[in-house]
């Protein structure tokens, strides 16, 4: 990571460290976000977010360790990773190639209600 950002290391391969970066005082906006859990949610993580979804390879050896994050933590990130990947991978193939998850896509005028269903307002 650049300056004093904070990150956790994922994995180290041939000197280089896989990084996700923690971010304080956000809220969780994206689908790879991750809430800590454990002890360091109430200790060394309080108010942080892990961005999953922008992970980053750097120099392992520019890294200053500080701490670690429990197992539930650690796992939670590295799932939320292989479900961005596999996210990532499902929107790079061509449109119509995947069936849509909605039961018959959407309703182009509906208004969510059933036709003759007594009126609220």
């Amino acid at each position: 990571m650049r300056g004093n950002a904070r990150g956790i290391v994922v994995t180290v391969v041939d000197m280089r460290a896989l990084v996700v970066p923690v971010v304080c005082g956000a809220s969780p906006l994206h689908r790879a976000d991750v809430v800590p859990m454990g002890w360091e949610a109430s200790i060394s993580l309080r108010d942080a977010i892990i961005h999953c979804g922008q992970w980053r390879w750097v120099d392992a050896t520019s890294q200053t360790r500080v701490g670690q994050v429990c197992v539930p933590t650690m796992q939670a990130v590295i799932s939320a990773m292989r479900r961005e990947a596999a996210a990532r991978q499902t929107e790079r193939l061509p449109a119509g190639l995947v069936k849509s998850t909605l039961a018959f896509g959407p309703m182009m005028g509906s208004r969510g209600r059933r036709v003759g269903a007594p009126s609220l307002g």
